[in-house]
């Protein structure tokens, strides 16, 4: 594979976008918003990448979003580099930060699993990848994991010139993301034109994605935030 693999993915699908009476909060997300991508290669449909918020559990005596993320390669790109990559979080409902998270890639001949079991009471994380041992490390307060940060900033008030910190727990560590705001945009995609805000995250980490390139998303312009658009180069 080429050593800069540029990947542009497109927003190809809103499923489901739940409304709000003007006397409700409204929130960054809810349940059953689902995002569908596509990937392209150099122009090339090159396979789908899905983003969900599947529903509202219980976890350890807390209500909490399980969010999951997929992207899988076309079945002809798979055949020269087949993609099958997994992850997901379990997101408190009143503090926007995780509990677990789990991340399965398979990306031609790379392989990795981790699981990252969070305590924010105690403000411990547990991690563990592949058929390592675990390990148990101290925390900041209401830290996140790789995916759930993308969720957590769709709760934060943007502004262009400025940058918003995310403490975030990766790899055995934690590591402080600067997300910078780069400016608006208005965006042309399928349905049409949408007003957004440019962002750049400055990732230290691998998380779900490959550290390779500069990592751009575009947001929505209004309190819902939805991600509209993202590029990034694989390597």
């Amino acid at each position: 594979m080429p050593n800069l693999l540029l990947v542009t993915v497109y927003l190809f699908s809103l499923f489901f976008l739940p409304s709000f009476s003007v006397a409700e909060d409204i929130k960054p997300f809810n349940e059953g918003e689902e995002l569908i991508y596509e990937i392209s290669w150099f122009g090339i449909s090159a396979g789908t990448g899905r983003l969900h918020v599947k529903d509202k559990i219980i976890k350890e005596g807390r209500e909490v979003y399980h969010i999951g993320y997929y992207a899988n390669s076309s079945e002809l790109f798979s055949k020269f580099y087949k993609v099958e990559d997994m992850a997901e979080t379990f997101m408190d409902t009143k503090g926007f930060f995780p509990w677990s998270f789990k991340l399965k890639v398979r990306e031609g001949k790379s392989k990795r699993d981790v699981e990252t079991i969070f305590n924010q009471i105690d403000h411990k994380a547990t991690f563990i990848k592949d058929k390592d041992e675990p390990k148990t490390v101290s925390v900041p307060s209401a830290v996140q994991d790789a995916f759930s940060s993308l969720y957590y900033l769709r709760t934060k008030n943007l502004k262009v010139g400025e940058k918003v910190v995310i403490d975030v727990f990766e790899d055995k560590k934690n590591w402080q993301v600067e997300v910078h705001v780069i400016k608006k945009e208005r965006l042309k995609i399928y349905s049409g034109e949408v007003d957004t805000v440019l962002v750049k995250p400055l990732l230290k980490f691998e998380g779900i994605f490959k550290r390779k390139g500069d990592l751009y998303i575009w947001l929505t312009d209004n309190r819902l935030c939805i991600c509209e658009d993202y590029r990034h180069e694989w390597g």
